[in-house]
């Protein structure tokens, strides 16, 4: 009686429903179906994926993002999703196997099946490739060797100290150049230190001036007035310095010398990357503290010069933002725009980039943000550390983030003077200032003071 019963009930069930339902949730169909076991066997892969998923969430969806800048984690992303899209094809395609179908209906049940089927196809294996695409161009930007972006010389590994230990304080060091194939040279016009501090969760940034000169130079002798930093590089490169290390190694340790931090990590961006990331989040919100009328900016595009901005709260573009941080002619009130105040934007709009970045809407725009910096961007910090620094990052209070540019004193009282069309560090008071930040963590920590090197 109840054998009779129950077989009459799985002809009175359809199977184009039971599809459905195991294409919303595998194992569903069978359950609708009767079959218990199958329902259990199907579910439990699904049941599995949804814990890893929400133990991969357990920080928020932005630091979930960020481990997609981890090609290990992407490639492991991809399997999961090419197995789901084959376990939903199976409890999908199982469903004809799971009752007794009606004559009338089982053209049209198979087509059901086969639809949902195209369904599962296309989605997972575009999200595959979605993930591939992205999963590959983290891997360009999370390689020190392979990019136009740095000026590097012959077996220069890069060499730089790791930090000690997971609670050790770490250094960045972000340079923007323009990269542009018209370029004979490679010019680190931003050059500014970004240095976090897990014991004390705070974050130090200190901008150095491009046209800075006559400094002691880490492996011994002093520069001269007519030597630029942002073109130490290219002096390495022709042999103007005779230095120990690369091009841009020497760079990333001059300044690290000069700051009087050591810095672990490099990261270089050019500034198209710059437009790309600020327009792929969406702009960004700055607050400008003076009008800026620069009537001589070039947009670097053959458009008709000249950029020009009211003081207050802004949104602006990418075109614009990489306006708002590259000028530095014009009047801007009494303050002068110059390359002090385009560095103090810089930090300014750096700091409002990863605040948009951080917002949990901005997840749907990671494939564009990791393939711009995939294209656009080359740094040495480990891939896989990313998401645990960004994690780190979104708890440090915006009272515990401290900013300078080094600067005259009319600007700033770390103390810089002026030096013919150059200028020159004062290096007792930038050693003061690196103590006071960065404690024993300070080269300087414990030593005589630098001696002044300005002419």
């Amino acid at each position: 009686m109840d054998r009779n019963t129950h077989s009459a009930g799985d002809r009175g069930r359809s199977p184009s429903l039971a599809a459905l339902l195991s294409f919303l949730w595998p194992g569903l169909g069978q359950l609708y179906m009767g079959k218990r076991r199958a329902a259990v066997i199907l579910a439990v892969p699904a049941v599995l994926i949804l814990v890893i998923l929400a133990y991969e969430l357990r920080q928020g969806a932005v630091v979930f993002a960020a481990r997609f800048a981890d090609p290990a984690f992407g490639v492991a992303a991809i399997a999961i999703v090419i197995a789901a899209g084959l376990w939903r094809l199976v409890a999908v395609t199982n469903v004809l196997a799971s009752g007794k179908q009606r004559r009338t209906r089982k053209v049209l049940d198979k087509l059901v099946v086969a639809t949902l089927a195209a369904i599962i196809v296309v989605s997972h294996a575009g999200a595959g490739y979605l993930l591939a695409t992205t999963t590959e161009a983290g891997s360009q930007a999370f390689n020190r060797d392979g990019s136009n972006l740095i000026d590097s010389g012959p077996g220069d590994t890069m060499a730089l100290p790791a930090p000690a230990s997971a609670d050790s304080r770490v250094t960045i060091l972000f340079t923007g150049v323009d990269a542009a194939p018209s370029r004979s040279e490679h010019l680190y016009d931003s050059i500014m230190v970004v240095s976090f501090d897990p014991k004390t969760n705070s974050v130090q940034m200190i901008s150095v001036p491009r046209d800075s000169a006559s400094f002691p130079f880490y492996f011994g002798g002093v520069d001269s007035v007519s030597t630029k930093i942002n073109s130490i590089p290219t002096y390495v490169r022709n042999g103007w310095v005779k230095s120990p290390d690369g091009p841009y190694l020497t760079l990333v340790k001059e300044v690290g010398y000069l700051v009087g931090i050591p810095i672990n990590y490099y990261a270089v961006m050019d500034l198209d990357g710059f437009v790309k990331m600020v327009d792929t989040v969406g702009g960004i919100d700055v607050v400008n503290p003076a009008a800026i009328d620069d009537g001589t900016y070039d947009w670097l595009n053959g458009a008709p010069s000249g950029f020009h901005l009211a003081a207050g709260p802004q949104h602006l573009n990418g075109k614009n933002a990489l306006a708002y941080v590259r000028s530095r002619h014009g009047s801007d009130g009494t303050a002068g725009n110059s390359d002090y105040k385009r560095a103090d934007r810089q930090q300014q709009v750096l700091v409002a980039l990863l605040h948009r970045m951080a917002q949990p809407n901005q997840i749907l725009a990671l494939p564009g943000l990791i393939s711009t910096l995939g294209s656009s961007v080359t740094t040495s910090f480990p891939a896989s550390k990313v998401a645990d620094y960004v994690a780190m990052g979104q708890s440090v209070p915006s009272g515990n983030i401290k900013q300078v540019v080094l600067a005259p004193p009319t600007y700033s009282t770390t103390g810089i003077s002026k030096v013919t069309a150059s200028t020159c560090l004062r290096n007792d008071k930038v050693a003061a200032l690196s103590i006071q930040w960065f404690g024993k963590d300070s080269t300087w920590y414990g030593k005589p003071t630098p001696v002044d090197t300005c002419p």
